[in-house]
């Protein structure tokens, strides 16, 4: 195996963009200022990379699309500013971005990728790979076929559209929209003002803060609706929509 490492300086807005097919990729937080680029792989791999710089982005890729590159492995790690923004293209290759990002656009056949937290806009596009986030500030657009999406904490404008992929929120304030065919829909604590879900088959299972009054449209054909939520104490706390329309699923309010 053999390495090799570039560093940049950049201003105050930098940017990355990988176009990597199998390699797996890290981004942890580095110094202000500074974008570090360490690759390790096979000494052909590593010459078809591609690593450099335009204003404030630092590119990374391979020559003639990786097509020489073959079942070689690469893993590639990043050392960047908090807030840096972040882009990918991937076949198959895992990305992990452990430092707090701003805006993401991320595309991936089977690979998988894992965000810290982002404060801006999110895009990701997947056939098969999951996506798993801790905290998220702004929109969210998700598109997968087979992949699960979970979120820790989100606050914003999301938007999910699975086959039959899982998504599962731990939090989720503001607008949410959520579409699937098969997959199952949980969100643990729903404190937002709209939530709109579609399914063929998938479940959904929502939790409602204490107080929440919702303006609620349920349609399901064969699926079953239940609501567990307990008694309130007639304090309104939050006022939110919620549609929701499956042919077979359940529908559970906690």
């Amino acid at each position: 195996m053999t390495s090799i490492s570039h560093e940049f300086e950049v201003g105050d807005r930098p940017e990355v963009s990988i176009t990597l097919p199998t390699a797996d990729v890290t981004a942890v937080e580095g110094s202000s200022g500074t974008i570090r680029v360490e690759a390790e792989g096979p000494e052909k791999a590593l010459a078809q990379l591609e690593i450099f710089q335009t204003g404030d982005v630092v590119t990374v890729r391979t020559r003639n699309d990786g097509r020489k590159w073959g079942r070689r492995s690469m893993s590639v790690h990043l050392f960047v500013p908090a807030g840096v923004a972040f882009a990918a293209r991937t076949a198959s290759g895992d990305y992990r971005i452990l430092v707090a990002v701003s805006d993401v656009d991320f595309s991936a056949a089977s690979g998988d990728l894992r965000l810290a937290s982002f404060s801006g806009r999110a895009r990701v596009k997947t056939a098969s790979g999951d996506l798993t986030i801790g905290e998220a500030t702004g929109g969210l657009q998700v598109g997968t076929a087979s992949g699960d999406v979970r979120v820790d904490t989100f606050e914003g404008d999301a938007q999910i559209s699975t086959a039959s992929g899982d998504a599962v929120f731990g939090t989720a304030s503001g607008s949410v929209s959520m579409k699937t065919a098969s997959g199952e829909v949980t969100i643990r604590r729903f404190a937002g003002v709209s939530f709109d879900g579609a399914a063929m088959s998938g479940d959904f299972d929502i939790g409602l803060v204490p107080g929440m009054s919702i303006d609620a449209d349920f349609q399901t054909l064969s699926g079953s609706f239940r609501n567990l939520t307990p008694a309130g104490t007639g304090e309104q706390s939050i006022n939110a929509s919620m549609r929701i329309k499956t042919l077979s699923g359940d529908i559970v309010l906690r």
